[in-house]
């Protein structure tokens, strides 16, 4: 009782209400940036008082993702006859656009035996609307339906012709038509060599531990144990952490634009370019699926310039598909939505189990059909 005589009572909801604020914190600022004490502020209470229902800020991370999966997972059960069967959970994510990075970029700070499994319930909701089973083949197409659909997450833009909603509703049924035939999982023997170089050796291991466990979850000494070198020698070849990522994005974004490059020195017509890309980009995510997690994810941990260079970049290279999409009726906006989709899926499959090293025409062959090119 206070002094004024007002009982403080504690929210029934309030374990809720700071899942609710942890999911708009770390989708917007990314979870390495978010204290528990942000999220305590967001919510209104002491940095204590999350303790009682939290252990810690993992914990908080994985109720997160668990919740976000777990109404999308809602959403396709109920589904009728009726509608479309993701237009319910095209809303949600649409409704919640940026928590959507939850699920691209976020869930790897979470152990693999949390994450895991609260993966595996969307895909196999996802396999099982598509195909009444799980399996290899459809495994591969829930990955593309996935990627496209948290597309929206990586972008505000928002297409007028078509409206937005239908435009997905399209672009995740263009993924769900991809196909089926199970893609080789093997490198095939007697072929693969390592570079000999520490410099190079550096960068591979380096780039590896960052998709695997973000950039921010490792340390010089982690990335010297990989490359199987002194801590100290690291000094040698790179100044810092971050001189090592930047390098490494660089290089990632140069094999890119040079492929666009290459592509459209051949092309015939816009389309004939616009495949070209799309093909040259499936190659480069397929055989380096740890930089293409790396581009998508850690870009923004760099400091100027180069953070600003590699965004200006990525933009102009959109903006270089966009451009050839001119088969596509929509509007700059939609077409733009459309790009973004297709290489989703494509960073989505090349990041999966479902493909291996040496299928990039079977992934090149998702980003053709959600492009609204004829596929092969």
């Amino acid at each position: 009782m206070s002094g004024t005589g007002v009982t403080r009572t504690r929210p029934a909801n309030r374990r809720e209400l700071i899942v609710d604020a942890a999911t708009i914190l770390y989708a917007d600022r990314g979870y390495e940036n978010v204290a528990m004490s942000h999220v305590a502020d967001a919510v209104g209470v002491r940095p204590s008082a999350l303790y009682r229902h939290f252990a810690n800020k993992e914990s908080l991370l994985g109720e997160v993702f668990a919740r976000y999966v777990q109404a999308l997972c809602d959403a396709l059960d109920a589904t009728t006859l009726d509608g479309g069967r993701f237009d319910g959970v095209i809303d949600v994510v649409l409704a919640r656009r940026q928590a959507g990075r939850l699920w691209i970029r976020e869930s790897r700070f979470l152990p693999h035996d949390v994450v895991g499994p609260i993966r595996e319930t969307l895909l196999s909701r996802v396999d099982r609307i598509l195909d009444g089973s799980t399996g290899p083949g459809v495994r591969v197409r829930s990955t593309a339906v996935l990627g496209a659909l948290f597309s929206v997450s990586t972008h505000s833009t928002t297409a007028a012709h078509p409206p937005m909603r239908d435009l997905m509703v399209d672009l995740v049924e263009r993924a769900a038509t991809g196909p089926v035939a199970a893609p080789s999982s093997e490198r095939p023997s007697g072929t693969g060599l390592p570079r000999i170089t520490k410099r190079e050796l550096i960068l591979s291991a380096a780039v590896d531990l960052f998709a695997r466990r973000t950039y921010d979850g490792v340390a010089m000494d982690d990335i010297a144990a990989a490359a199987d070198l002194a801590s100290s020698s690291l000094y040698n070849h790179f100044a810092s952490k971050g001189e090592i990522l930047a390098t490494a994005l660089h290089r990632g974004n140069g094999f890119i634009q040079i492929s666009l490059d290459d592509a459209l020195a051949v092309a015939a017509s816009p389309e004939d370019a616009l495949r070209g890309a799309a093909a040259g980009y499936a190659t480069f995510a397929v055989r380096h699926p740890a930089l293409v997690q790396a581009i998508v994810s850690e870009v923004a941990e760099l400091p100027e310039p180069d953070r600003g260079v590699l965004f200006d970049a990525q933009r102009g290279y959109v903006d270089e598909w966009v451009h050839l999409c001119e088969h596509l009726d929509a509007d700059p906006a939609a077409r733009r939505v459309v790009v973004l989709a297709a290489i989703a899926a494509v960073n989505a499959l090349a990041n999966s189990d479902a493909v291996g090293p040496t299928d990039m025409e079977f992934v090149a062959d998702y980003a053709y059909r959600i492009l609204g090119l004829d596929a092969d």
